[in-house]
């Protein structure tokens, strides 16, 4: 406290100022600090919360591991209850946050809770250490004490987002490359003779070692068949949960062709050479970027090098006879 006194007092001259800024930063720490310790000691010690938390989670802990909880297991409760008390649960199935986790391989049905609780804690335990940090610098001022602040600030709020929006891009990417496959096998396993359900149930126990994050979505939609939901609801479930055009197309046509009566083969032989088609189109498309993009290493790396093995000497001799004169 002396140390941030100090500096504040060094660089403001005002005396009365230099209070009000420094009361004013105790007094904001200080709640801060409150407020996190109180929600972290409710979440902590209220074991009917806790009891509640677990039955609400269907019980897996108690099941999987007798007494007692696995070791993240406190740690997951108390990140729920506090996501619990800044987000509400209606509409929450279906608003764009659940969606994102969802698309991302978050499906608890607690993901929300627990990822806004992270975005909100992340950024008051990366404010504490930067606070922390700062009387550790030699060189410390106000201006870049409150950028240090206010990039902690920023980083813990983000970080989370970027965090999540990589992973679901990345696991859109593994199942687009392995959508073709998966629609291969399924035009062969529906033309064979198979229904659309055994042949979905088919094609996930074959690529439940190559593309395991494939088969699951394809598991999960035998599994809503089984439960008595229908194909076009079970199909437009899989859409959503993997928020690639690819299969929203793909579900669209099947719909249709269930609704209409339609050979189920015709229709995925139809959607496979067209996906094909996509795919070289796509593929040509990249090929024509690449022109243009070897514009700026070219300009930036390559040129510049050139320019000085050309031009370079003439400019030399330039210099040495003006030089001369």
């Amino acid at each position: 406290m002396d140390y941030l006194y100090g500096l504040v007092r060094s660089l403001v001259a005002d005396e009365q100022l230099v209070r009000l800024i420094f009361l004013a930063a105790v007094a904001l720490s200080v709640v801060l600090a409150a407020t996190t310790t109180t929600v972290l000691v409710m979440g902590l010690h209220d074991p009917m919360r806790r009891r509640l938390a677990l039955i609400k989670r269907g019980g897996q802990h108690g099941a999987e591991h007798g007494v007692g909880e696995p070791p993240l297991g406190g740690l997951q409760l108390l990140l729920e209850q506090v996501g619990q008390r800044f987000v509400g649960r209606e509409g929450e199935q279906h608003s764009g946050t659940r969606a994102l986790l969802s698309q991302a391989g978050y499906r608890s049905a607690a993901a929300v809770q627990m990822y806004w609780a992270i975005r909100l804690l992340l950024p008051l335990l990366l404010l504490v250490a930067t606070l922390l940090a700062l009387p550790l610098m030699t060189s410390a001022s106000l201006t870049p004490g409150l950028l240090a602040v206010a990039l902690a600030l920023g980083l813990g709020w983000l970080a989370p987002a970027m965090f999540v929006e990589r992973r679901r891009n990345a696991r859109q990417m593994r199942l687009r490359a392995a959508f073709p496959d998966a629609l291969d096998l399924m035009v062969v396993c529906v033309e064979s003779g198979l229904a659309l359900p055994q042949a979905i149930e088919r094609v996930a126990e074959e690529m439940a070692v190559s593309q395991v994050e494939l088969a699951e979505e394809l598991a999960t939609v035998n599994a809503e068949l089984r439960a008595g939901i229908s194909s076009a609801v079970a199909l437009g479930h899989l859409a959503e949960r993997t928020g690639l055009e690819d299969i929203r197309g793909l579900v669209s046509l099947l719909a249709q062709s269930i609704r209409f009566g339609t050979s189920v083969a015709d229709t995925l032989r139809v959607y496979a050479d067209e996906f094909r088609d996509r795919r070289t189109q796509a593929a040509e498309e990249q090929a024509a970027k690449i022109g243009t993009k070897l514009v700026f290493p070219l300009i930036f790396c390559l040129w510049p090098s050139f320019f000085l093995v050309a031009i370079g000497p003439a400019m030399i001799g330039v210099l040495k006879a003006f030089g001369g004169l």
